[in-house]
C-alpha cells in the first residue's frame, strides 16, 4: 500500500511517501523541496513564469543517490533495503511531475524506517555508524553541519548534525596517512538550539598531530556560510587506537555536541598488530551520546542513537567492542550483567597487558576497546551504573543502556582468552608505553587547581577563566613535567590536554574509580572534608609535532565553554647555545639567557613561529571572510563580554 501528501510550510513543500509491506514493514521517505526561485520575471513583459523543474530533478536523483550509499554502507536494515529502494525508484520521477513547477531545487532531506530508529523493538541488531576509510594513504571527506530531522532514542526532531546524522561517519586510517577534512559550516536554527554563535570548527581529540592550521588548530574559527579545508598528516610513528572528532570553538562546544556534532576517529591496525587472534570478531562501534531531547528536561543517554537495542552474539561467541563516551558532559559506568570485559586499548593506546573488568568507567570524552565473550543463551541488561560525581555535582543515576541477546548455535572461539592472558603479541612494538614515561628524567613539576564559582556561573583554572589573549603554560619540545591538578570544588571535574597523552602515576586523592597508566582525559576526585582531590600526571613534550598552541581544560564541555580553559604553547628544541646557558644560568636566578647571550636573536625569531594566537587575532590566519569581525569577536572575548552574536 502506497500513500503521498504534499504539504506547504513556509518556503518549503514537504511530500510524504508511505508504504506498508504485509501489514508489517513501513516505510517512509520524505521529500523536502525549497524554493530557491519561484517565479522569474520576463525583461520586457514584466510577466511572471514558473521556474523549470529541471533543476529539481537533477537535485532528487542525487539525494537518492546518497540514500543508495546510506543502504549500501549498511546504516538501514537489510530487510528494509530492498523496499527503500523500490520506493525510491518509483517516487524519483514521480514526485517532479507531482510537485508545483515553481518548486526548483528538490532534495532528499531524510530517508527513514517507521519503527527502525524509531523502536529498538523494531531492529534485530544494535547498528554500526557508518565508516569513511582512507585510500592510498589519504582519506578524504567533507562534513557538513547543517539543520537535518533525525532520530534519537525515539524521538524525531531537527538538530544541527554532521551530513543529516546524528552518529556521523566513523573515521578510519592508519600510521603515515593524512587526513583531508573540508568542513561545511551551514549550522542554521533547529529544535536543539545554538544560543551564542553559528560558528565551528574541528578538533581531532586524542591525536598527536599538528596544532598549527590547517591541522587540529581549535583558536581557528569557520564562520556560518563559510567552509575549511583541513589537512592533518599522521606521523608514521602515531599511536594506534581510538580518538574522536568534535567541534572547539570556545562557548558553543556544549550545545553544538549535544547536537550530536561528534564521532569515532580510528588509526587502525593495532589488533591485527598485537591481538591478531581478535583480527576476525564481530567489531562493533558503540556509541554513547548525551542529550536533552526537545520537549523535556532530563538528560537522556544513548548508544548509536537509541535507547535500550538489542545487541546480539551467539552462546560463547567473542566480540570487540569499540567503545567511545562522545558526549558533553555524562559520565558512563558501563557494566554488563553476567559478563566481563578485557580491556586492551585506552584513550588510544595499546595496552601490552590486558585488563579484567567488572565495569567500564568512561568520563566525557574516554574511549576503550574490549573483548567479551557472551554467556549462555538468554538476555543480559547492559547498564550504566550510578556515578558518585559529588555534593555538588549533576547527579549520575543508573540507567539502562542495551540488551545484549544471546541465541543460536555456540561459537567457541580457541586462542582468544590464551592470548588475552598472556598479552600483546610483539609487545615491545607498542609506542607509547607508560613504563617509558615512568623513566623519563623531569624537567619541571606545576600544580593546577580547579574551582568552581560559588554560583556555578564560571570554572576557573588557577582562580583564571580562559583568555584566548593570554598564554598561561610554555614549555619546549624535549621538556617532561609534571603536573599535580586539584580538584577544590564539590563535584568531578575532567582534565584533557590536546596533542598527547600523559601518564596517570596513581589514584591520587580522593576517591577515583579508575585511574591508571595512559591517558587523555582523567577525572579529578571532588574535594572532600575540606580536602582536594588530586591527581599527578607526567607530559612529555618530546614530540616535535606539538610544537604550536593548544589548550589544557575539563572535559564536562559546560565547564570548559564557562571558563575552565587555558592556553599552552610548546617551544621548539632548544638551541646548543641555550642549553648551555641552562647549565649554569639558573645559578644567577635566571631561566632565560641575558641579551648578550648568543643564542636570543635565535629564541627570538622562533617565538613568531609559535604565536599563532597573535596571528589570529591580527586576523592572519582567519578562515572568516572577514578578518574585521574574527578580531572584533577577539576583543569580545578578551573584554569577558563573550562572543559576538550571530549575523545569520
Amino acid at each position: 500500500m502506497r500513500r503521498r501528501s504534499f504539504v506547504m510550510s513556509g518556503a518549503e513543500l514537504r511530500a510524504t511517501d508511505s508504504v506498508s509491506l504485509n501489514g508489517q514493514l513501513k516505510v517512509q521517505v520524505l521529500w523536502t523541496a525549497f524554493v530557491r526561485r519561484a517565479f522569474s520575471k520576463d525583461r520586457k513583459s514584466g510577466a511572471s513564469t514558473a521556474a523549470p523543474a529541471s533543476s529539481a530533478l537533477l537535485r532528487l536523483q542525487r539525494g537518492i543517490e546518497s540514500a543508495i550509499a546510506a543502504v549500501v554502507r549498511g546504516t538501514i536494515m537489510s530487510r528494509s533495503a530492498f523496499a527503500l529502494l523500490v520506493l525510491l525508484a518509483a517516487s524519483s520521477a514521480a514526485f517532479a511531475d507531482d510537485a508545483p513547477a515553481r518548486f526548483a531545487g528538490a532534495s532528499v532531506d531524510l530517508a527513514e524506517i517507521l519503527g527502525s530508529p524509531a523502536d529498538p523493538d523494531a531492529i534485530d541488531d544494535l547498528p554500526d555508524p557508518p565508516v569513511l576509510r582512507a585510500q592510498n594513504g589519504t582519506l578524504d571527506a567533507t562534513l557538513t553541519a547543517r539543520p537535518s530531522w533525525v532520530r534519537v532514542a525515539g524521538k524525531r526532531f531537527r538538530s544541527n548534525v554532521y551530513n543529516g546524522l546524528y552518529i556521523p561517519p566513523t573515521l578510519v586510517l592508519s600510521r603515515g596517512d593524512t587526513l583531508k577534512l573540508t568542513l561545511n559550516n551551514e549550522i542554521g536554527p533547529a529544535d536543539i538550539e545554538m544560543k551564542k554563535s553559528f560558528r565551528t570548527n574541528m578538533h581531532y581529540h586524542g591525536t598527536d598531530v599538528t596544532p598549527k592550521s590547517p591541522g587540529d588548530d581549535v583558536f581557528l574559527k569557520v564562520k556560518a556560510g563559510t567552509s575549511f579545508d583541513y589537512v592533518v598528516p599522521f606521523p608514521k610513528d602515531h599511536p594506534e587506537g581510538l580518538h574522536w572528532y568534535h567541534p572547539h570553538a570556545h562557548g558553543v562546544v556544549e550545545r553544538q555536541i549535544l547536537s550530536g556534532m561528534s564521532g569515532m576517529l580510528i588509526v587502525d591496525g593495532y589488533i591485527e598488530a598485537h591481538y591478531p587472534e581478535l583480527a576476525d570478531l564481530r567489531r562493533r562501534v558503540m556509541v554513547f551520546k548525551d542529550i536533552t531531547l526537545p520537549g523535556e528536561s532530563k538528560t537522556t543517554l544513548t548508544l548509536n542513537s537509541y535507547r535500550e537495542p538489542p545487541i546480539k552474539a551467539r552462546p560463547l561467541e567473542w566480540q570487540v567492542w569499540q567503545i567511545g563516551n562522545l558526549g558533553a558532559n555524562s559520565f558512563v559506568q558501563l557494566a554488563l550483567e553476567g559478563h566481563e570485559f578485557w580491556t586492551f586499548e585506552r584513550d588510544g593506546n595499546v595496552l601490552p597487558k590486558p585488563q579484567l573488568q567488572d565495569f567500564l568507567y568512561l568520563a566525557p570524552g574516554a574511549r576503550v576497546t574490549v573483548a567479551v565473550k557472551a554467556g549462555k543463551a538468554g538476555t543480559y541488561r547492559l547498564k550504566s551504573l550510578k556515578v558518585d560525581t559529588g555534593p555538588t555535582g549533576l547527579p549520575a543515576p543508573e540507567v539502562s543502556l542495551g540488551n545484549l541477546v544471546v541465541s543460536g548455535d555456540p561459537k567457541p572461539e580457541s586462542g582468544i582468552r590464551k592470548r588475552l592472558t598472556e598479552g600483546a603479541e610483539n609487545a615491545a612494538s607498542i609506542f607509547p608505553r607508560a613504563r617509558d614515561y615512568r623513566d623519563l628524567p623531569i624537567t619541571r613539576e606545576r600544580v593546577f587547581e580547579f574551582s568552581d564559582a560559588p554560583d556555578f556561573s564560571a570554572f576557573y583554572i588557577n582562580g583564571v577563566t580562559f583568555d584566548p589573549n593570554v598564554v598561561n603554560t610554555t614549555t619546549r619540545v624535549g621538556d617532561v613535567e609534571k603536573w599535580t591538578l586539584r580538584n577544590l570544588a564539590g563535584e568531578l571535574h575532567v582534565f584533557h590536554l590536546h596533542q598527547t597523552s600523559f601518564l596517570v602515576l596513581d589514584k591520587g586523592v580522593g576517591k577515583q574509580e579508575d585511574a591508571t597508566g595512559l591517558r587523555d582525559v582523567i577525572t579529578l576526585p571532588y574535594a572532600l572534608d575540606g580536602k582536594p582531590g588530586e591527581v599527578t600526571v607526567i607530559i612529555p613534550f618530546t614530540n616535535p609535532v606539538m610544537v604550536g598552541q593548544f589548550v589544557y581544560h575539563c572535559h564536562i564541555v559546560g565547564h570548559e565553554d564557562a571558563g575552565m580553559m587555558q592556553s599552552i604553547r610548546v617551544l621548539p628544541r632548544r638551541t646548543a647555545a641555550e642549553d648551555a646557558w641552562r647549565m649554569f644560568g639558573r645559578l644567577l636566578g635566571s631561566d632565560e639567557p641575558p641579551p648578550w647571550w648568543p643564542a636570543r636573536a635565535q629564541r627570538a625569531a622562533r617565538l613568531p613561529e609559535a604565536d599563532e594566537l597573535s596571528a589570529a587575532l591580527r586576523g592572519e590566519i582567519c578562515v572568516s571572510s572577514d578578518p574585521d569581525d574574527e578580531r572584533a569577536e577577539a576583543s569580545l572575548w578578551m573584554s569577558g563580554r563573550g562572543p559576538v552574536a550571530p549575523a545569520n
